[in-house]
């Protein structure tokens, strides 16, 4: 069970963006390449400082992030945009973060641990495919 009093503001903020992403692209199920992409757009965001340090390019994984949610089924009509899920893959990610928080002795999950809990299910998401490729 994620709690939310353990995340800090930004992490909390790209969690909502992430689900009102969703809504507005038609997707039943939040997953983590909503999160990834949202992550990258934060306004004063660590998220792209951190993956250009790594020699990550943010275009790139914009780029690829952008085709993997295009491939995401959408839905429309009355009371289609009503209600969205997490997905199995984000429940694994957020846990694998607050798992890292904790490994670093942080008190709360911020973005650094959230990009490590995508890094950390690289094989089993899409998201986190595309950032140990790019």
């Amino acid at each position: 069970m994620i709690d939310l009093n353990r995340y800090t503001q930004k992490s909390r903020e790209a969690l909502a963006a992430a689900q009102s992403l969703a809504l507005r692209r038609g997707n039943q199920k939040v997953d983590v390449e909503h999160l990834l992409a949202v992550m990258l757009e934060q306004e004063e965001g660590i998220a792209p400082r951190l993956l250009e340090r790594a020699g990550i390019s943010t275009a790139a994984v914009r780029s690829r992030i952008e085709a993997e949610l295009d491939r995401v089924p959408r839905v429309s009509g009355p009371g289609a945009g009503d209600q969205v899920y997490i997905t199995t893959d984000l429940n694994r990610v957020l846990a694998e973060a607050e798992s890292e928080a904790q490994r670093l002795k942080d008190d709360y999950v911020s973005v650094e641990h959230l990009l490590l809990g995508i890094l950390g299910a690289a094989k089993a998401t899409p998201a986190g495919r595309v950032l140990a490729e790019v």
